[in-house]
């Protein structure tokens, strides 16, 4: 489905979530409860608009999605020599040279959740490519006083 029909489809959604449960306690349920329209109508319309809020809310993800590819994750691929590819976010120490990798993080951390549907690829020599946020410290073993191939 293109953007622009899903934007439509959200306005849409948000408009009758709005309408529809606005129209039905103002003119079904409230009468019988409520006989002054203006407060009658003020509730109906209170509950039309948080029910609309809400598909607003629905709308904006449904609308900005990205398609689906139909795969599930990130295709990774590293190539040559001491490459690394990561599909997702990295939180931890990615080192592909031979100075030792810095400290690793503190067990326990949460895992991050699964990226959007991409490919990530590292084809360079001691190439670093990640797919998502990186808060982990990298190296290429290219720092001063590293030891080099």
């Amino acid at each position: 489905m293109e953007r622009n029909v899903r934007w439509v489809v959200a306005g849409l959604a948000t408009a009758a979530a709005f309408v529809v449960p606005a129209w039905l306690c103002g003119a079904v349920v409230l009468p019988p409860l409520l006989k002054d329209p203006a407060i009658r109508w003020s509730l109906a319309s209170a509950l039309g608009a948080v029910l609309g809020s809400l598909a607003v809310l629905w709308g904006h993800g449904f609308a900005t999605r990205a398609p689906a590819t139909g795969t599930f994750g990130p295709s990774v691929q590293a190539t040559a020599e001491r490459a690394v590819a990561i599909g997702g976010d990295n939180r931890a120490p990615v080192s592909t040279g031979d100075a030792p990798a810095p400290a690793q993080p503190a067990a326990g951390q949460p895992s991050a959740p699964p990226s959007a549907p991409s490919t990530v690829s590292a084809s360079g020599n001691r190439a670093i490519s990640i797919g998502g946020t990186n808060s982990g410290p990298l190296s290429t073993g290219d720092q001063p006083g590293g030891a080099h191939p």
